[in-house]
């Protein structure tokens, strides 16, 4: 995921709404997801697809318990043993690392501008 794939992303949103809800504006977009968790910019480089849409959003105050959604979403399993977890990628790597710490992945929320 490049900036230009997510600009174009969030333009084929405004549009999207603009087009099938022209009554209200959309001026805004909202995420909720394990994915703009800060911690993984301490794990992650700058560069990295995760960290560089993580920083398109302001986030919110507070956040809830993510490692069922990270182990979900990255490993495409519930409730594993980390010995069993493949640490194939930097961010199955990064996943276990932070979890064998004793740390606990986040689910944050936050806004941009659309």
């Amino acid at each position: 995921m490049t900036p230009a794939i997510c600009d174009e992303s969030f333009g084929q949103a405004r549009d999207f709404f603009a087009r099938h809800f022209p009554e209200v504006e959309y001026r805004f977009g909202q995420c909720s997801s394990w994915l703009l968790d800060p911690q993984l910019a301490n794990y992650l480089p700058p560069t990295s697809n995760i960290v560089q849409f993580q920083q398109r959003f302001h986030l919110v105050p507070g956040g809830w318990n993510g490692d069922q959604d990270v182990m979900r979403f990255v490993f495409r399993r519930v409730a594993p043993s980390l010995d069993e977890l493949p640490q194939r990628t930097t961010l199955e790597r990064v996943v276990v690392k932070h979890l064998r710490a004793g740390q606990h992945w986040q689910i944050r929320s936050g806004w941009l501008a659309l």
